[in-house]
């Protein structure tokens, strides 16, 4: 195995010749130090460019919660295991993700993110990989059918202090928070959420035409599942 950088490093250089994704037509990409330089065409026959891959933009994944056999949610994640799950990430298309931990007793996510933070800050693959961070849960329907794999026992209401804990937890980097409408306090703590600076979707909810068109009023922009 070759001890050399990865061929998908950032910080690696070189060029590729491909079809691009919107025109298909054969472009030949260079790059250095991570930062594209230039887009040519490259003029091929016919014959040889039907040979060519595709190139597109890396794609933006808003839910992952492991790759490549590595799960973000065990504690005390090591940065061994995040960097290949990230370039297993980036070798199948995923450029930029936002990590998601979900139900989990709330010091324990807490925890988790922190730790997660903190070996993202030390290495320049993980920061430019992981944009953010998407909590997802323990505030959802703990009704079997809604609460899916999430464990039902770790269920909770949110309430504004949860919104500002998670607020310091993350820092300032952008945060997506799932919650189930339906709970107590929930609409309340998605204005908190989004006068903090953090993105608000609805996901294992039973809630109600009437919540969810209350929780979209209060900030909610978007569904999970």
């Amino acid at each position: 195995m070759s001890s050399g950088p990865h061929p998908l490093d950032p910080a690696a250089s070189g060029a590729v010749t491909a079809l691009h994704h919107a025109t298909a037509q054969p472009v030949r990409v260079q790059w250095t130090d991570g930062v594209i330089e230039s887009v040519e065409p490259a003029p091929l026959t016919e014959a040889a460019a039907a040979a060519l891959a595709w190139i597109a933009p890396g794609l933006v994944d808003l839910q992952v919660n492991g790759y490549g056999g590595i799960d973000f949610q065990q504690p005390g994640l090591s940065a061994a295991d995040l960097t290949t799950a990230v370039r297993h990430l980036r070798r199948d298309g995923c450029s930029r993700f936002l990590l998601t931990l979900i139900t989990d007793t709330w010091s324990g996510l807490l925890g988790n993110l922190r730790h997660l933070r903190t070996i993202r800050a030390e290495s320049e693959v993980l920061a430019r990989a992981i944009v953010g961070w998407h909590i997802e849960g323990p505030f959802l329907s703990s009704r079997p059918g809604f609460c899916g794999a999430h464990d039902p026992a770790r269920m909770l209401d949110p309430e504004p202090r949860h919104v500002a804990e998670l607020r310091e937890a993350a820092g300032g980097d952008p945060v997506l928070l799932t919650l189930a409408p339906e709970r107590a306090h929930a609409v309340e703590c998605i204005r908190e959420a989004v006068a903090s600076g953090m993105r608000v979707s609805l996901g294992h909810t039973d809630a109600s035409a009437a919540r969810l068109w209350e929780a979209v009023q209060a900030g909610a922009a978007g569904f999970t599942h």
